[in-house]
């Protein structure tokens, strides 16, 4: 499945802008929203397969009886039975995508739909979405932010994303991943504008390709 192009970003630079002059960041950084991508990790096809091994039997079982009575009622065996033309393996495929569809819902993690830095109120707005539930919006303030990391994941080393580590509740720790695809121009404005916010918390980039 294609990696959908995220929606423009407010924070984004100026194509003039230079390292000598370069341009200025905003004290909002709104991403979003985005669309999900159930299901992205694999495990749905790991679902299908599994699916498709546990119905074999029962196909074959069904098989069997279907060539059973139509030798009772003396129908050709040949007569709408084959592995092809029975409309039974359609309704077992079936079975075994919705089947790879639950598998994948179940697996998939929270994802962050929209996210907002907010310098003036150093307040972190999440709009997160969770397996059969509404999406919900998450406030962070700065000071409860662990560290901010920012990596690239695609080849040629053209786009990554962040990830964010805050403490909540009694002292729970949650992990999100912000801003997937993200060009690394813009990594990089959005990058050196965090580290003047949370300096030694806003770490280096990481490339998980290398």
């Amino acid at each position: 499945m294609n990696r959908q192009r995220p929606p423009h970003l407010v924070a984004t630079p100026s194509a003039a802008a230079n390292v000598e002059n370069p341009a200025s960041h905003p004290p909002v950084w709104h991403y979003g929203p985005s669309i999900s991508v159930v299901g992205s990790n694999g495990l749905g096809i790991f679902g299908f397969y599994l699916a498709l091994l546990l119905l074999v039997p029962g196909y074959g079982l069904a098989m069997m009886l279907i060539n059973g009575l139509e030798a009772i009622h003396g129908v050709p065996a040949s007569h709408e039975s084959s592995l092809t033309g029975s409309p039974l393996i359609l309704f077992l495929l079936g079975i075994a995508v919705l089947i790879a569809v639950f598998f994948a819902w179940m697996a998939s993690e929270p994802q962050v739909q929209a996210f907002t830095f907010d310098e003036s109120q150093q307040l972190l707005t999440l709009t997160v979405t969770r397996r059969g539930r509404k999406p919900v919006e998450v406030r962070v303030p700065f000071s409860d932010i662990s560290y901010i990391r920012p990596y690239v994941v695609a080849a040629f080393d053209r786009h990554g994303h962040f990830r964010v580590v805050y403490q909540g509740h009694k002292g729970k720790v949650f992990e999100y991943q912000l801003g997937d695809g993200t060009s690394l121009q813009e990594m990089e404005f959005h990058a050196a504008w965090l580290r003047g916010i949370f300096g030694k918390r806003m770490h280096e980039l990481l490339n998980l390709d290398k």
